[in-house]
Order: structure tokens, then C-alpha cells, then sequence
């Protein structure tokens, strides 16, 4: 009986054990040298990884001289391939495409001698690597391949981008199918969220559903702000996040609240353009655009609420941060993501898509239900409870695990 007793335990135990096993694996990425939600999630997860004795290595092929944007474990080995591709904007087409197959064989030689080197488990990347994804494919080794989409799948796809019927759009076609079938050879791709992935599953056999984790979760938050009728926003400075239609939104009821105003964070090639609208529209003493920083949750904490203006979103990241700091949200219906995390009149606001003028209706009813969006603020804090980072890693652990089964 003993004996029996001792031999579950040691089996249990050994296979506890093999199950725990600390795992090597390949992280590659365009570059990791903006202060974007993409880089700060990656930079979470390997660094949990990392922090829980993996071996990481991260390789970028875009990097060039750059910093990192986010601070790495120092266990964590960066690799720059020094392929820069976009650099072969401003060659002509033919010459264009002959430095491009250059940098490619350059690209896959480099790759295949760190692949040799460490010997990993798991090779992830992402959707905006796809240029190169048919590259780690041919050279993954035994290394189970996980590519993650942090866009959302109608907007991987270029057809949409040209008329109907024109050659153009023909060619982006094909080139939407090889890409499509490209993914398709990855042993996974993770979704972030449940929308999103019912739409990979048409064309993509294996797909996951983890979302991204929140860089922080305050363990308490005060109602004293150092900033006082404050809205936040935050993202790259482009079209899709929409930043136009927040600005045309509050024009149409700043006059009736003086006190109030708009923070942007965030910077892009809309700058110029952005900063024009916000003088047009006669606020340019109520909305101000600053710079991106790395204190972004110091700037959640001081303000009132968060307004999301985007087009499209592959999950809504800066939403789930300002969140866990108990800002409630006002957003537009967008795919995907803010009905994932928005109860609307519970923890937050949804507007039409595109309705700029319920947007504004949204804002100004934020604006003035002081006891409601206090209540909103605990509810939303709430949300976020499931999306710590503990919760979302041991999904990613298991993950890993279920794909060496």
C-alpha cells in the first residue's frame, strides 16, 4: 500500500514536473522600437516568460539603431537581423523588388543560424510580420509555430483597399490567398478576441482565443485628481484611430462646459492635420495633443473618463488600461473589441459607429451624470478583474503546453 502510495506520487510528480518544463522560445517582430500597444503587451509577456525562468530570445529585423521602447528582462537575448525592408521605398520598382530578394536570402540565412544556435520550442510572431512568415516556416526546425493577430481579420485582407473590378484589386486578391494560406500552416493563431475569431475560423483551421493582458491593475484608485474635468484618449496619431471624429464630436458641445477638456496622447503622420481641425473648430485652448509616454497610467489616474474614436481595433488595449485605473469608456461600436469589455450604461457608453453626433450626445451625458460615472468607474475596474496578467499567461502556458501534446 505504501509502496503504491509512494509510486503515484513520484509518477505524479514526474509528470508535474515535464509538464513545467522551462521552455525556449523565439519571439519575432517587425521592431520593438515605438511606444504602441503592440510592443507593450509583447514586452509583458516576455517578460513573464522571462521572469519564470524561459529562455527568450527576441528577434526583430526592422530595428536598426533604435532603443527598445519597453524595457526586457535582462535574460532576455535581442537579436536585430538588420533586414530593414521598408528602407526599399525610395528605390524604383525593379531595383525594388532585386534588393528585396536580397534582403529575403539575408533575412532567412541570419534566422536559420539563430534557429540552429537555440534550438526552440515555439517560434511566435504576428500578422504584421507576414511579409516574412512564409520565411520561419521553411526554417522552424521541430519548433511548434504560433502567429498572434493583433489587427483584426477584415483588415489583414488588401482587396478591400482598391475598386471592385479593377486590376489592382485582382492582385491584391491573390496576394490576400497566399497570405491566408500562409497562416494557415501555423500550428496556431491566437485571436484576441471571441468576434474576430469567429471570422479566422473560416478561412483558418487552428485558432485560439486569448486576449491581451493589462500592463497594470492598481490596487487602489483615489477620486482625488491632480486634473480636473479631464477625457483621455490615446493612440497612434492615423485614420484608423479616428481622432478627427472625437475632435468634430466635442466642437459640438465644449461652448455649454467650459471646464472641460480633451488629452490626447499619441503621435503619427495626422499631427499636422489634427492639430489644423483642433484650431478650425476654435478649441485649441480645450484639446491638446501630447506626446506618447511610458507614464500613461499616471495620465488614466488624473482624468475622468475615456473617449475611444476608433474605426477598426484588433482589441482595444489603451480601453482595458484605462479601465483598470476605473475610467468608464465611451466608444464607438467598432469591430473589434469595445463590446467585449462595454456593458453599455454599466461600465461604460456604446455609439453607433461613425455617429459623430451621438458620440458628442455620449460625452456630454458622461459629462454631466457625475454619481452615475462614479458608479461606472467601480463597475469597469471590475471588468478588468479576468484580464490580470497571471490569468492571461496561465493561458498562454497552457497553450504552449497543449501544442507539444
Amino acid at each position: 500500500m505504501h509502496v503504491s502510495f509512494f509510486f503515484y506520487i513520484f509518477v505524479h510528480n514526474r509528470k508535474f514536473v515535464q509538464n513545467r518544463k522551462k521552455m525556449r522560445i523565439i519571439y519575432i517582430l517587425k521592431s520593438f522600437a515605438q511606444l504602441a500597444g503592440v510592443e507593450r503587451v509583447m514586452s509583458d509577456k516576455i517578460n513573464y516568460l522571462a521572469d519564470h525562468h524561459n529562455h527568450i530570445t527576441l528577434i526583430t529585423y526592422e530595428q536598426g539603431d533604435h532603443p527598445l521602447a519597453f524595457s526586457l528582462n535582462p535574460s532576455v537575448k535581442h537579436i536585430d537581423l538588420k533586414t530593414r525592408f521598408f528602407t526599399l521605398s525610395k528605390f524604383p520598382l525593379f531595383i525594388r523588388f532585386f534588393y528585396y530578394l536580397k534582403l529575403k536570402k539575408t533575412f532567412r540565412s541570419r534566422l536559420r543560424e539563430i534557429i540552429k544556435q537555440e534550438h526552440p520550442d515555439y517560434i511566435v510572431t504576428t500578422t504584421y510580420s507576414l511579409k516574412v512568415a512564409k520565411d520561419i516556416l521553411k526554417i522552424k526546425k521541430d519548433a511548434k509555430t504560433i502567429i498572434e493577430s493583433h489587427i483584426s481579420f477584415h483588415f489583414i485582407l488588401r482587396k478591400s483597399d482598391f475598386k471592385k473590378g479593377s486590376i489592382t484589386r485582382f492582385i491584391a486578391s491573390i496576394y490576400d490567398r497566399a497570405n491566408l494560406n500562409t497562416i494557415r500552416k501555423f500550428d496556431m493563431l491566437v485571436s484576441l478576441t471571441q468576434q474576430d475569431s469567429i471570422q479566422w475560423q473560416k478561412f483558418v483551421k487552428n485558432v485560439s482565443i486569448i486576449p491581451n493582458p493589462v500592463t497594470k491593475y492598481p490596487e487602489s484608485i483615489s477620486t482625488k485628481k491632480n486634473v480636473k474635468h479631464r477625457i483621455i484618449a490615446v493612440g497612434r496619431l492615423n485614420h484608423q484611430k479616428g481622432f478627427s471624429r472625437l475632435i468634430q464630436a466635442f466642437s459640438l458641445i465644449s461652448e455649454k462646459y467650459p471646464s472641460w477638456r480633451i488629452d490626447i496622447f499619441g503621435k503619427g503622420e495626422l499631427y499636422d492635420e489634427l492639430n489644423k481641425l483642433i484650431r478650425q473648430k476654435g478649441l485649441y485652448e480645450k484639446v491638446s495633443i501630447n506626446q506618447p509616454t511610458t507614464e500613461i497610467y499616471h495620465e488614466y489616474l488624473n482624468s475622468d473618463f475615456y473617449v475611444l474614436s476608433s474605426e477598426y481595433e484588433g482589441f482595444c488595449l489603451v480601453m482595458l488600461e484605462a479601465m483598470a485605473c476605473g475610467l468608464p469608456c465611451v466608444s464607438f461600436d467598432c469591430p473589434y473589441g469595445p463590446k467585449e469589455l462595454i456593458v453599455s450604461g454599466k461600465n461604460g457608453l456604446l455609439v453607433e459607429n461613425g455617429n459623430v453626433s451621438e458620440l458628442a450626445q455620449k460625452i456630454e451625458w458622461m459629462i454631466t451624470h457625475d454619481s452615475e460615472r462614479n458608479r461606472m468607474s467601480n463597475e469597469a475596474r471590475k471588468t478588468i478583474n479576468k484580464y490580470k496578467l497571471d490569468t492571461i499567461m496561465t493561458q498562454w502556458e497552457e497553450l504552449f503546453l497543449n501544442l507539444r501534446k
